[in-house]
């Protein structure tokens, strides 16, 4: 724990792989083959390529009316500049379509889909991504617990708004608590932000994006949803390893009570 006083909390979650049990359908544009239940970040950071939000709702896409979002996941520390042009290439605009189309039909997305691209170090699409997904069946509960302690509960995510908001509207997550389409550093600055406003920012992740963010957080919090996701390094670097998000709220109970006891044990002695 980085401070001592702990008052009113905001509880940040990441989105995919932290409260979405992600569905991810990569297409290899190239090649025309389809993979299925792939961990994006893995994959990209595999084949030394970098991964590209797409900005636009699903329709958008339909109608070729999408831009290049931000880099959410890059192999390097200079990844490519990344134009717009590209999205008028028929090969790229077909295969985001149909990522969509089978994120939506193999998923069964309660929140919606999302669209990414993956470009080489020369900026050109080898794979189009789309993530649908469905709430882990432990995250309606800690919400509402952490809610109800008055305490606020953000979203901040590198998955597109469209569907964030989605996920938000579930879960009853005013749409002002939310940022999307995020890359690590912007998360890293939205705790940043929130810490000068709250006695005490817990952030939630689940993998290695998460860590610049969990980094700046008064208390981190890694959720174990895949054993694979883990490694040494998280380890080391997080205050807490949880198997699910139903211990959040006693992480934060517990955090209460040894500030309350260690405030009374000061004014005891002076």
């Amino acid at each position: 724990m980085k401070r001592a006083k702990c008052l009113r909390a905001a509880v940040v979650f990441d989105k995919s792989g932290t409260i979405l049990k992600p569905c991810r359908v990569v297409l290899d544009i190239h090649k025309n083959e389809v993979l299925f239940h792939v961990n994006t970040l893995k994959f990209v950071l595999e084949i030394g390529g970098y991964l590209v939000n797409i900005k636009g709702a699903s329709i958008g896409i339909k109608r070729g009316g999408i831009k290049i979002g931000k880099v959410i996941c890059s192999s390097s520390s200079a990844p490519p500049r990344i134009s717009n042009e590209i999205l008028r290439r028929n090969d790229v605009l077909n295969a985001l379509k149909r990522v969509l189309v089978e994120a939506k039909r193999h998923c069964g997305s309660e929140v919606g889909t999302c669209a990414a691209l993956i470009v080489d170090k020369f900026a050109c699409p080898t794979h189009a991504v789309g993530l649908g997904g469905v709430l882990y069946e432990d995250v309606r509960e800690t919400v509402e617990t952490i809610r109800g302690t008055d305490d606020d509960v953000f979203i901040a995510t590198g998955n597109c708004r469209e569907s964030t908001l989605k996920c938000a509207k579930i879960l009853g997550i005013d749409k002002r608590f939310v940022i999307a389409d995020a890359s690590p550093k912007e998360k890293m600055d939205f705790v940043k932000k929130l810490r000068r406003f709250y006695g005490l920012v817990v952030m939630v992740g689940n993998d290695v994006n998460d860590l610049p963010a969990m980094r700046e957080a008064d208390i981190s919090i890694l959720v174990k949803r895949d054993p694979s996701d883990v490694t040494e390094k998280m380890l080391f670097e997080v205050d807490h390893l949880v198997e699910s998000l139903r211990e959040v709220p006693k992480i934060i109970s517990e955090i209460r009570r040894s500030v309350s006891f260690s405030t009374f044990d000061l004014k005891a002695h002076q």
